[in-house]
């Protein structure tokens, strides 16, 4: 949900402002969001291991995390304008400023979903992410429809993280005295700092491997084709947002079993798999046959270059499917996961100078998925080792293939254009419930065991009695 300005607002946007205003929104958001994922370095996601596996140290562990990304924050935004200033500006140009001052306001006292996410309050969750979403694209779309300029959204985007921040400080302030373990100062910097240290490395390369080609983009080829490039991938929220939405659901499980070996410590992420690949494949399938109605339809003819692009970084779904990353955090192994980003990113870069220049804006999009995919077989080699298993062993590979057979089966009713040219644009709305109806039939019949269970939870709340 975090997400939700990056994946909503461009709709909108488009259409208050021109290519290249959009192109420089884009240039903004390309900034922060690579300087937050440095700043925020992965602490505050460590609650998710640290809160379950110390249940009566719990405000501790958040005072550590909110300090360590004070800390951190403070440190990389200094170092930037700094390189930004002896450069000439060549790194941040005229937002140096806006940037510096959106970074800092924006990771720090936020930690309050991987808190909550850590003892199971899911609620919470999503009260103040859906909050923060509706927050951020009103303020984005009002400033855009009365200034129709790049500054003024800026710097209202600014003024609202001021007000979050500001809102977050008092809420902490105040639960204070309603925490068990307020008597508790046990404390383990290090512990917690040796355990962010790849995992939060890990993170900036992935970012980076992500950013990469919108960084080569905006500085070979100027804004407006970053704007056709970032309608393009558009996608990569949605694959965040549905891959994560499972994966930090997991790994706090998975850390209250970090004793357990093998089979037993594997299970679960086993089953996470299964269900990733139902949420990726079916949303995947979707986007690609309606990918140039998405795009023309929702961003406008000017930006039907994207189209292409847009197909592409599908391909990435799949790798997307196994979050290696968790495994190997829940058994302490996480230096695999920054070898594995590093290698990802060198490739990436090799690949954007060597093909940009002859394909243009798909060859950035290609060079991101050969690079996570080629990343993704280096973390599973990692992962087989720290468990101490086969290939036949690292997924329930019978049941991923049942739910590819199913989407493959359910994808026939795409067959041709019948839904667009019976129905137009709401052909779009009818072929995704028909294909999502036959899909989830199909997973039924196919006995996959995810959907089997949630059928069976379904009927058992319906034959609940009402409470009077």
């Amino acid at each position: 949900m975090n997400q939700g300005l990056v994946v909503i607002s461009p709709i909108l946007l488009v259409r208050l402002l021109t290519v290249e205003e959009f192109g420089r929104y884009r240039e903004f958001l390309l900034y922060t969001g690579l300087l937050t994922t440095i700043c925020a370095f992965g602490i505050n996601n460590s609650l998710l291991y640290f809160i379950p596996a110390r249940p009566q140290n719990v405000r501790q562990m958040v005072r550590q995390a909110v300090t360590m990304t004070l800390g951190t924050s403070a440190l990389v935004v200094g170092i930037t304008l700094l390189a930004d200033y002896l450069s000439g500006g060549a790194i941040l140009g005229a937002v140096a400023l806006p940037v510096a001052l959106y970074v800092l306001l924006f990771v720090n006292l936020d930690f309050w979903e991987y808190y909550w996410l850590a003892q199971k309050r899911p609620v919470p969750v999503f009260a103040y992410t859906t909050s923060r979403l509706i927050a951020r694209i009103l303020v984005v779309v009002t400033a855009a429809t009365i200034w129709r300029d790049v500054m003024p959204i800026i710097w209202s985007l600014i003024a609202l993280e001021a007000t979050r921040i500001t809102v977050s400080f008092i809420a902490w302030q105040r639960t204070g005295g309603d925490l068990a373990d307020r008597a508790v100062q046990e404390s383990c910097w290090r512990e917690q700092f040796l355990y962010c240290l790849p995992v939060g490395l890990a993170l900036i390369l992935v970012t980076l491997n992500k950013s990469l080609g919108n960084l080569f983009v905006t500085k070979t080829l100027g804004v407006v084709a970053l704007a056709h490039y970032a309608i393009g991938t558009h996608i990569q929220p949605v694959i965040g947002v549905l891959r994560n939405s499972v994966s930090d659901a997991v790994l706090p499980e998975l850390a209250a079993l970090k004793n357990t070996k093998g089979e037993g410590a594997l299970a679960l992420w086993r089953r996470s798999t299964v269900v990733s690949m139902i949420l990726l494949t079916a949303a995947g399938v979707v986007l690609f046959e309606f990918a140039h109605t998405f795009v023309v339809t929702l961003f406008s003819p000017s930006y039907e270059p994207a189209v292409l692009i847009f197909q592409i970084y599908l391909l990435v779904l799949v790798r997307e499917v196994f979050d290696f990353g968790v495994a190997l955090r829940a058994v302490g192994k996480t230096a695999p996961i920054v070898t594995s980003s590093l290698f990802a990113i060198v490739l990436n870069l090799l690949l954007l100078i060597t093909v940009l220049p002859l394909w243009g804006l798909p060859a950035a999009a290609l060079a991101f998925v050969i690079s996570r995919w080629t990343e993704g077989m280096v973390l599973s080699r990692s992962t087989m080792r720290a468990y101490n298993i086969g290939v036949k062993d690292l997924a329930r590979w019978g049941d991923l293939g049942r739910v590819a057979l199913a989407a493959l089966v359910a994808s026939v009713v795409f067959y041709g254009s019948f839904w667009i040219d019976h129905f137009g644009l709401i052909g779009v709305v009818l072929g995704g419930m028909v294909f999502m109806s036959l899909f989830i039939v199909l997973l039924l019949a196919f006995r996959v065991p995810e959907a089997v269970a949630m059928l069976g939870r379904l009927r058992k709340t319906e034959s609940l009695p009402a409470k009077p």
